[in-house]
């Protein structure tokens, strides 16, 4: 057996697990690389070093997991990882339900997670055939062990859950003014075209979504004080279009280029807009699981309103839009 040890994590005792009532879920899965895609492209800034985040809080029931991030409270992030994707699941009896007893949910360093899967999953499975990973929520050492079975060899790491303030889910109504649905593939070149202009100049810009209808189409126009590009989509670039009426807003530049940096694992993305201005991103992500064909990573940006623009860029505050 191997031992990874990086800070958060610290090395398995197989004589101290426990009574077998403490472990409160009890996954295995051989799809450990999408798992991984999935969470980390929850890691909003790419340069962020593993020890110091993103705190994420994950939400555990019947249907599977919930990981919510959180960036300037503007940017909310989730990745869903459904139970089809898990061959065995088994989950206490207290944790199920539509109104469990006792809801199952903590905190955890989504950075030192991703990299031990990263780390777990780095050589590839033996004979070309997938590593199965093994996961376990222990309540009373309030720990993730992560097992990784390939051939063989076990390797295992141990993540202690953090204590934090619950981030909650941020919805938005089902039917909304505005709902598209590109290739993600098309989105990614036509973003691929706009003058970012590098990380540097990013705290001055901001990003303007305007939807018309005459003619139909969606367009991202990307400005500074020294710089505007605009990129249009027209209706055929699209494989859905709805749209009850004309709608603008702007966004900061650097909370949307942190959302659509995932948009190149994807296959298609889903753009909603309420009438708050309030952007939802639904990427679909493949999966090679025969019961589980897709997998979905939301985002929610919360958008400038006009009071706040004066003030800069970065005063985007979501309780002033009700």
């Amino acid at each position: 057996r191997e031992s990874l040890l990086h800070p958060g994590m610290e090395e398995e005792d197989s004589r101290d697990d426990g009574p077998s009532d403490d472990v409160r879920l009890a996954a295995r899965t051989d799809a450990t690389k999408i798992v991984t895609t999935m969470l980390g492209c929850l890691i909003l800034k790419p340069n962020q070093q593993a020890a110091s985040g993103p705190r994420a809080w994950c939400q555990v029931a019947e249907q599977g997991l919930n990981f919510i991030v959180a960036e300037a409270k503007s940017l909310h992030a989730s990745a869903y990882i459904r139970r089809e994707l898990f061959h065995e699941w088994k989950l206490d009896d207290k944790h199920r339900g539509q109104t469990p007893s006792e809801p199952l949910q903590f905190g955890v360093n989504l950075g030192t997670l991703v990299e031990c899967l990263r780390i777990l999953t780095g050589g590839g499975g033996s004979l070309d055939k997938p590593a199965t990973l093994d996961l376990k929520y222990c309540a009373a050492s309030s720990c993730l062990l992560l097992t990784l079975v390939d051939g063989n060899a076990v390797t295992q790491c141990k993540l202690h859950t953090l204590a934090m303030e619950p981030i909650e889910c941020v919805h938005i109504d089902s039917h909304t003014p505005v709902r598209i649905v590109l290739k993600s593939e098309v989105l990614r070149d036509g973003i691929s075209e706009l003058e970012w202009g590098g990380d540097s100049n990013q705290k001055d810009k901001r990003v303007s979504l305007r939807v018309s209808l005459e003619p139909a189409q969606l367009s991202l126009t990307v400005s500074s004080v020294e710089l505007g590009c605009e990129m249009v989509f027209s209706p055929d670039s699209m494989m859905c279009f709805e749209a009850s009426c004309t709608t603008e807003f702007d966004y900061r530049f650097a909370l949307l280029h942190m959302a659509l940096r995932s948009i190149r694992d994807s296959d298609e993305t889903c753009v909603r807009l309420n009438e708050q201005g309030m952007l939802h991103l639904m990427l679909k992500f493949p999966s090679e699981t025969a019961n589980c064909a897709n997998m979905f990573l939301e985002f929610v940006v919360f958008p400038l309103i006009e009071e706040e623009q004066d003030e800069g860029p970065f005063a985007t505050n979501q309780q002033s839009l009700g």
